[in-house]
């Protein structure tokens, strides 16, 4: 393939693509390699968003193409390619999201029934000071992280379509008519899931991350503070 006839069909649309696709899947893949790599790094960033994790969010990544490969030839094209790519990238995050959630209560259901004996002399807590330490890391770089970390908790503390509007609309930007399509729900329907959706984050956050937010606020107004002293110290020189 000439460089010529590469830049002709990078500048294609989507829609030219997936129609090319359809064409010629599964005997010639070129044009959806095309799609592929034009929205990996998005669907890559929206999963991670997700599961908060990058290995995880690697594999999940290719699940996502695997299964917009299988499902092409059915893709009606009643939406736009990339509507259809996220409602399958934010399902396959939040099945995911869902078997890690059932993972977990697993394990405690298990750690709450599982006692040791007065006998079992062998059986104990480990100790603070026998767990690994974390890295070390300055302080205000670990309550983001913590803060990080504590947003996720918030979101798979909401249930699977509160999570994910709030994904589409406040952390992948997308329009309400966008979201009308990726839900496949009326432009009112979603505006008002959306709003119960922030009310529930709203409380949550407060309940799990409220401190934290405050102290990296306050530690926010103290790095202002001091770069405006110094500026101002700066200007008298």
């Amino acid at each position: 393939m000439s460089i010529n006839t590469v830049e002709r069909e990078t500048i294609l649309s989507d829609e030219a693509l997936v129609r090319r696709c359809k064409e010629e899947l599964p005997h010639v893949t070129s044009s959806f390699e095309l799609l592929v790599a034009r929205h990996m790094q998005r669907v890559y960033t929206l999963v991670f968003k997700i599961v908060n994790d990058h290995e995880e969010a690697e594999d999940l990544t290719q699940e996502v193409f695997l299964k917009v490969y299988r499902a092409l030839p059915r893709f009606d094209m009643q939406c736009a390619f990339t509507t259809w790519l996220y409602r399958i990238a934010t399902n396959t995050a939040l099945d995911a999201m869902d078997r890690t959630r059932r993972t977990r209560q697993q394990v405690i259901h298990l750690s709450r029934s599982v006692k040791p004996s007065q006998g079992d002399r062998q059986w104990r807590e480990p100790a603070l000071s026998e767990l690994p330490a974390p890295e070390p890391l300055p302080e205000e770089q670990a309550l983001r992280r913590e803060l990080r970390e504590c947003i996720h908790r918030v979101l798979r503390r909401l249930d699977r379509e509160q999570a994910r509007v709030l994904l589409l609309r406040d952390l992948e930007d997308l329009s309400y008519e966008e979201l009308a399509q990726v839900l496949q729900a009326g432009l009112s329907a979603v505006k008002m899931r959306v709003h119960r959706a922030r009310l529930a984050f709203k409380e949550l956050f407060g309940e799990f991350c409220g401190k934290i937010y405050q102290v990296l606020s306050m530690a926010d107004q103290k790095e202002k503070k001091r770069k405006q002293g110094s500026n101002g110290k700066e200007s008298h020189l």
